[in-house]
C-alpha cells in the first residue's frame, strides 16, 4: 500500500512548509530573524528525504525546495531570494499530496486534509519556535488551528470507523483509543502556555509534536 506513514508525513511539511512559505514572504520580521527561519528549511528536507523512499514523486519538492534554500544567503530571503523556487515547492509539495488520495478512501482523505493542518501546524510551530520569530499571533492562532483541525480529525475518524466490519473495529479498539487518548494529551501540551499563560516552550512545543506522531502512527490501523 503506498500511504502508510505517508499519510501523515506528507501534510505535515506541505502544512509546515507552507506556513514558513507565509513567514518568509509576508512576515513582518527583521533580516536576522528571516536568517534564523530560513535555518529551519533542512528539517522540511529531510522529511522529504523520509517521504521520497516510499513515494517518488516527493523528490519534486525536495530538489526545488533544496535549490531554494541552499541558493538563497540567509536573511535575504524576500529581497534575493528566488521565491519563485519557493512557490513552485510549494505546489509540487500540495501535487505530492495530491497523488496519495486516489489510493484512500473519502473519510482517509478528510484525515489527510486535516492533517496538513495539525500535523503541519505542529511542526512549523516548532521550527519558529526554534528560530526565536517574534511573531507572538503564531503561538495563539496554530494551536487554535491544531485544535479545530482536531475536532474536525476524531469526527472523521468516527466516519472511518463506521464502515469497518465488527471484527476488525475490535482488534483496532486499542490503537483507536490510545490515538484519541495521545491527541487530547499532546492539545492540552501543545496550549499549555496559553492556559498557564506562560511564554511558549520549545520542549513543550517537541512533546507535543512527538504526541502527535505517536498518535498518528497509532491511527494508522484505520488505513
Amino acid at each position: 500500500m503506498i500511504t502508510g506513514y505517508l499519510t501523515f508525513l506528507i501534510p505535515a511539511l506541505l502544512g509546515a512548509q507552507l506556513i514558513l512559505t507565509l513567514v518568509l514572504t509576508k512576515g513582518e520580521i527583521c533580516p536576522g530573524q528571516r536568517g534564523r527561519v530560513h535555518k529551519t528549511l533542512p528539517v522540511i528536507l529531510a522529511g522529504w528525504l523520509v517521504a521520497v523512499i516510499s513515494h517518488p514523486v516527493a523528490l519534486l519538492p525536495l530538489l526545488v525546495l533544496g535549490f531554494f534554500t541552499f541558493k538563497v544567503k540567509t536573511g535575504k530571503t524576500r529581497d534575493a531570494g528566488p521565491l519563485k523556487a519557493l512557490y513552485a515547492a510549494d505546489i509540487l509539495a500540495a501535487l505530492s499530496w495530491l497523488s496519495l488520495l486516489p489510493t484512500m478512501s473519502l473519510p482517509q482523505i478528510g484525515l489527510s486534509l486535516m492533517a496538513v493542518a495539525l500535523f503541519g501546524s505542529s511542526l512549523a510551530h516548532l521550527l519558529l519556535t526554534l528560530a526565536r520569530t517574534r511573531l507572538q499571533a503564531f503561538h495563539r492562532i496554530l494551536p487554535f488551528t491544531g485544535f479545530v483541525s482536531a475536532i474536525m480529525s476524531v469526527l472523521l475518524m468516527l466516519w472511518l470507523l463506521t464502515g469497518i466490519e465488527e471484527s476488525a473495529l475490535q482488534a483496532m479498539t486499542v490503537d483507536v483509543v490510545g490515538a484519541l487518548a495521545l491527541l487530547v494529551l499532546a492539545l492540552l501540551v501543545w496550549s499549555g502556555h496559553i492556559l498557564l499563560t506562560k511564554t511558549v516552550n520549545r520542549w513543550q512545543l517537541l512533546v507535543a509534536s512527538s504526541l502527535l506522531v505517536a498518535s498518528g502512527s497509532m491511527q494508522l490501523v484505520m488505513f
